[in-house]
């Protein structure tokens, strides 16, 4: 499955897209728990990330699915 990062994420990620293999999440929290283990840096982070899979936003007890595309968007701030 591919995630990919935008605003901040992508910043303290070091990349705005990555690969993590099928058995490695079998739903949201699984992705964002993976994703911390390898990069400890988004941790403070993970917890206010809105998800979306195309356009749709999921919850983190939601599946995904191997082929999906996993979007993780920051806390929108500024009036």
């Amino acid at each position: 499955m591919q995630i990919e990062f935008y605003g901040v994420l992508a910043e303290v990620a070091g990349t705005r897209k990555m690969t993590l293999a099928a058995d490695e999440a079998r739903d949201v929290q699984g992705v964002l728990d993976a994703l911390e283990q390898r990069l400890p840096a988004l941790s403070g982070h993970l917890p206010r990330v809105a998800c979306a899979v195309g356009d749709e936003l999921v919850m983190r007890g939601e599946t995904v699915n191997a082929g999906d595309t996993l979007a993780l968007l920051p806390p929108v701030s500024g009036g």
